[in-house]
């Protein structure tokens, strides 16, 4: 005699149901049998499970599974015109039902039986006859592991569009378009820049500060850390180096200021490197300072040498009462300068050396003198190993800035396509190359 087992009998006292999310579960049995059906309903119904649905064979099964769209699917093997196999495959070639539990009902099985079922896409089987605290506690299991699985998906979602917001703000920080034009233009000299995170977003940032006149000068930040806090240091940054205009003229006294906000700033352990360069096109020379970040590299065809600047200092963030010490070096008109953050003199992809600043040195010697900022851009970039597609272990910025005039017009390289320019690119998805001259 089957009697209907009392409420929470195979949930506990209190009842593994009753979360909402799985007492409302839509459950789709499907079995040709309808005394098995009345079975498999009355189980579940007394432990307050009501959404349910039933199909009698196998295209039924199916058509259920679109219109009824189930949280999970009671699935017996053996139907008369479709078997629970072909059933499975059938579902699972579906992308909304992936990760629908399928728990399927067989009389007998064995081990190569059960490698089947789970490649046909079963997430679980129950033995015939069913047992009713097995039925219930696998149906419970399945449905919460699909609500943690949902709610993850969620989860990684909007994360995913508030990372997405974040790096679209990090990028409005970066130098526009229209503000590397005007530098350029005023000093009649040519831009060519390069940004990329290591993820959605990162610890790097650069801009442009018009001084007077001819003068402009140009930051590169690298913070220490990847992702969320590297990405909200480099806001503080921003707003800090835009507070202190007044320094802008003066590289040392910038980066000391800069340094003894930020020791108050950030917790112990974070810190940034620090390059400050003015551009003085009248006077034909850059003045600089760093903390701690690599040095500039400079090649002059007419001096017949590639060199990087030999500077250092302490990064900003880790001691108060830090000096920094100005540099002055001339720059010639058929000079151009190079600046980067270590993303790219340490990238390595585990198959290549680091190309290390001397290869740098190298790279910028063996390059033909007639390469505009962004070629150059690229070149170093392959010889580096950097391509697109290619995972970055860290956030990498490139800047050249170029004193020849040798580029007739503006050319925009964006996403990897060349606009108004013959010369093809290498330039990695989602990066910006600008060439610009007056």
């Amino acid at each position: 005699m089957n009697r209907t087992p009392p409420a929470n009998l195979y949930l506990g006292a209190e009842g593994l149901t009753s979360g909402q999310a799985v007492r409302n579960a839509r459950i789709l049995i499907a079995d040709d049998e309808p005394l098995t059906r009345k079975l498999l309903a009355g189980i579940l119904q007394a432990q307050h499970f009501t959404n349910l649905r039933f199909a009698e064979n196998g295209q039924d099964t199916l058509d259920l599974m679109h219109s009824f769209q189930p949280d999970l699917l009671l699935l017996d093997m053996q139907m008369p015109d479709m078997g629970g196999l072909e059933v499975c495959k059938a579902v699972r070639l579906r992308d909304e039902f992936v990760d629908v539990p399928i728990l399927v009902q067989t009389a007998t099985v064995n081990r190569r039986e059960m490698g089947a079922l789970f490649r046909a896409g079963v997430s679980d089987y129950l033995s015939k006859p069913i047992n009713p605290a097995e039925l219930v506690a696998r149906v419970v299991v399945h449905l919460e592991r699909r609500n943690l699985l949902r709610e993850l998906r969620e989860y990684r979602e909007r994360i995913s569009l508030e990372l997405d917001a974040a790096r679209k703000m990090q990028a409005e920080l970066l130098p526009s378009h229209a503000t590397q034009h005007a530098a350029a233009e005023a000093a009649g000299l040519r831009i060519g820049s390069y940004s990329r995170s290591s993820s959605e977003i990162g610890g790097d940032l650069w801009g442009l500060l018009p001084i007077d006149g001819g003068r402009f000068g140009v930051f590169l930040a690298d913070f220490t850390g990847h992702g969320v806090t590297a990405a909200l240091n480099t806001f503080r940054l921003h707003a800090l180096v835009h507070e202190y205009k007044s320094l802008h003229g003066d590289p040392a006294a910038l980066l000391s200021m800069l340094n003894e906000r930020l020791v108050r700033l950030l917790p112990p352990g974070q810190f940034a490197t620090f390059l400050y360069v003015i551009v003085d096109h009248g006077a034909g020379e850059v003045r600089f300072a760093t903390a701690g970040a690599p040095p500039p590299i400079m090649t002059s065809e007419s001096r017949g040498a590639v060199r990087p600047f030999e500077a250092s200092g302490v990064p900003l963030g880790i001691a108060r009462g830090v000096t920094y010490d100005e540099h002055v070096h001339h720059f010639a008109e058929d000079a151009r300068l190079l600046l980067f953050s270590d993303g790219l003199s340490e990238f390595t992809d585990g198959t290549i050396e680091r190309i290390g600043e001397a290869g740098l040195v190298t790279e910028m010697k063996v390059s033909p003198r007639a390469l505009a900022p962004h070629e150059l851009i690229n070149a170093i970039c392959r010889a580096a190993g950097i391509e697109q597609g290619v995972a970055m272990p860290d956030d990498t910025t490139i800047i050249c800035i170029d004193r020849r005039a040798a580029c007739n017009d503006t050319c925009i390289i964006k996403a990897g396509v060349a606009s108004d320019c013959s010369v093809a690119s290498l330039v990695p998805a989602q990066e910006e190359v600008q060439c610009q001259r007056s």
